[in-house]
Parts: structure tokens; C-alpha cells; sequence
């Protein structure tokens, strides 16, 4: 028994220091330039011995959005806001823990949404249902808002979710490259930019819009070669 609990922690451990050499070779180089091998090598294992633990490194990649995912619904629900705030306020604060996310952990947003050589996670893979998750929080939220008189009813709640997550997402983006201008407060601009979003979702503007996508069959472009990247780190986002 105590052979079988030890061998489990050792590939544990190991799996956790494949997973954190990949994340850092990814940022480095991108990820359509680094081979598995190159992986293998910097754990010093054999990429025969590393299949035993990843069959391809686009199960790497899997495993690393996935956590990340799971970094960002924690961001999104802790700390936890005010017990006496109002829908609307629990609903901003969900969409702050975006962009709270990207300032404590850069190389994983950078994996997740801007390294466009990286992989989409499969729609039954773990990182997928984390999402799904997420657009059930915020339609629990939304109909607490309604019910507060805080938002119009009917909108569609994913519609909502890509709204305030792809508003936050630009702030985000600007400050994991060190894009912003230079001077620029982030965590300002950041606030003035969700609540700007928010107040248009309070104003109706969404009414009847849905943002779904219909399928496509043409295959996506392919991604341009990545270079290089310098990720900034930052405290937590200040929350007003």
C-alpha cells in the first residue's frame, strides 16, 4: 500500500515538473516551436519515458489551459465580495477576477488566449467544462440581476459572458504583452473599461443580440510563427 501511495506522489511530482518546464518553453518560444523533445529534455527524461506521462504535447497543452482554467474560476469567485452587494456588483466583480487573473498569472493567460499556435482545448476536454461552468455562474447572476431591476430580462447570457469577458480581455492582453501606453493605470483603465461594458448591459443595448456562432467547415488559418515574449507580473488588481 505504502509502495503504491509513494509510486502515485512521484508521478505526481513528476507530471507537475514536465507541466512546468513545458509552460516555460512554450512562453519562451512559442508553442509550435517546441518539440517534445526539447520538453523531455529540460526534465531530463527521455521523450520515451515522457509518453508515459503525455502522449503528444498537445495533451501538455490540454493539461496546462485546464489548469489555468480552473486559476481563473477561482479568481472570478475569491475573494469573495461583500456579502451586502448587489447583483450587479457580484456580476462585475466575476468579470474583475479576468483581469485579475492575468496580472497574477501571465504565462498561463498568454497560453490560454494569445498564443495563437497553441491548440483549442477539445469540447469535451476538462478546460471546456470549466467554461461551461463559468456561463452558468454568470446566467445564475444575470437572473439575479433581473430580479433586482438591475438588468432588462432576456438577454442571452452568454452574449453577456463574451461582452464583459472579451471587454476585459483587451486590458488583459495590453498588459501580459507590456502593450498599454506608456503612463497608463491599468487597474483604471480596467475599471473604467468594465464598468463601461456593464453599463451598456444595464441599458438594454443587448437586447436581442446573440453572439453564438454559427459552424464553420473552412478550416481556421493557420498561426503566425510566434516570437519571443516578455510577460509582465503584477500584484493583484486593485478593486475599488
Amino acid at each position: 500500500m505504502k509502495t503504491t501511495i509513494k509510486r502515485e506522489a512521484e508521478r505526481i511530482e513528476v507530471r507537475r515538473m514536465i507541466l512546468d518546464a513545458a509552460r516555460r518553453l512554450f512562453i519562451e518560444g512559442g508553442y509550435a516551436n517546441v518539440p517534445i523533445r526539447q520538453i523531455a529534455a529540460a526534465v531530463d527524461y527521455s521523450p520515451a519515458a515522457l509518453y508515459r506521462y503525455f502522449k503528444t504535447k498537445d495533451e501538455i497543452s490540454a493539461a496546462l489551459k485546464e489548469e489555468g482554467f480552473r486559476l481563473l474560476m477561482s479568481r472570478e469567485l475569491l475573494p469573495h465580495p461583500p456579502s451586502e452587494a448587489s447583483p450587479i456588483e457580484r456580476l462585475r466583480h466575476f468579470f474583475w477576477g479576468v483581469y485579475d487573473f492575468a496580472k497574477l498569472y501571465p504565462e498561463y493567460f498568454y497560453l490560454m488566449f494569445l498564443d495563437r499556435s497553441a491548440p483549442r482545448a477539445p469540447r469535451q476536454s476538462p478546460a471546456v467544462r470549466v467554461v461551461r461552468e463559468m456561463y452558468a455562474h454568470v446566467g445564475e447572476l444575470l437572473e439575479e440581476c433581473v430580479e433586482a431591476g438591475d438588468v432588462v430580462p432576456g438577454l442571452d447570457p452568454v452574449t453577456v459572458y463574451n461582452v464583459l469577458v472579451w471587454s476585459v480581455h483587451g486590458i488583459a492582453a495590453g498588459y501580459v504583452c507590456d502593450r498599454l501606453a506608456e503612463g497608463t493605470d491599468p487597474d483604471v483603465l480596467a475599471h473604467a473599461v468594465l464598468d463601461t461594458a456593464i453599463a451598456g448591459v444595464r441599458s438594454g443595448s443587448l437586447a436581442g443580440i446573440n453572439t453564438a456562432m454559427r459552424h464553420r467547415s473552412n478550416a481556421r488559418a493557420q498561426a503566425r510563427r510566434p516570437r519571443r515574449r516578455h510577460l509582465r507580473r503584477g500584484k493583484p488588481a486593485r478593486r475599488s
